[in-house]
């Protein structure tokens, strides 16, 4: 899906506060914390603390890129604009500067001449998780293909990348995006910082053990 032009009705409210992430990403994140917590405790209960101690790295490395990349992205909507928090930088994106928005598997904002992309908004529904009941959307085949020539009603599910297209329709129609505004894109330092020690333990274990 595409948006451009003016298509939306007169609202004049702004678009409520509120928070989009893909459903998977956060439930898998807790489970990659959970091996990683697991092993170590399994390790230490088996009296292998060395082995311990050699996969405690690569397990605190995981446990970053599971916060990173999993738990932190998501997609906010405020009253005056979106707020795309991905892995390592953050981008406020006011709707005064948005050009466009693109929906397709990931969610893209294009804002002073720039793309930003969404890590953690919300994905397309599967067709099971749709309504459908079969892989093709039958609703799309003629109704001579269909038994007894008749139609079968299939609900369509509501996600929330219907939200947030309605969020920037929203305040286009209440004028929030006309007054002019700028894109500011921050690094998320701690997170920069947390990955770099992860990284550096990783290093020294794998010297470590190649020096024997």
């Amino acid at each position: 899906m595409r948006l451009e032009g003016d298509s939306a009705g007169k609202v004049t409210e702004p678009p409520r506060a509120a928070t989009y992430r893909t459903g998977s990403a956060r439930p898998l994140a807790a489970v990659l914390w959970l091996f990683a917590a697991g092993t170590v405790t399994w390790l230490l209960a088996a009296g292998a603390g060395k082995a311990a101690g050699g996969a405690a790295p690569w397990l605190l490395l995981l446990s970053w890129f599971a916060y990173a990349a999993l738990w932190r992205p998501c997609l906010r909507v405020g009253g005056d604009g979106f707020e795309v928090i991905n892995g390592l930088r953050d981008h406020r994106i006011p709707f005064g500067a948005i050009e466009d928005i693109e929906v397709q598997y990931t969610t893209a904002i294009r804002a002073a001449g720039k793309k930003y992309v969404s890590w953690g908004a919300p994905s397309p529904p599967s067709a099971f998780g749709a309504g459908f009941q079969h892989l093709s959307d039958l609703k799309s085949q003629p109704h001579s293909a269909l038994p007894g020539n008749e139609r079968i009603s299939q609900t369509e599910a509501k996600t929330g990348r219907d939200d947030i297209v309605a969020a920037w329709l929203q305040a286009r129609s209440g004028r929030a995006a006309d007054s002019p505004a700028t894109v500011t894109s921050t690094w998320n330092r701690p997170v920069i910082a947390a990955g770099a020690v992860s990284i550096l333990a990783v290093v020294i274990a794998a010297r470590s053990w190649v020096t024997g």
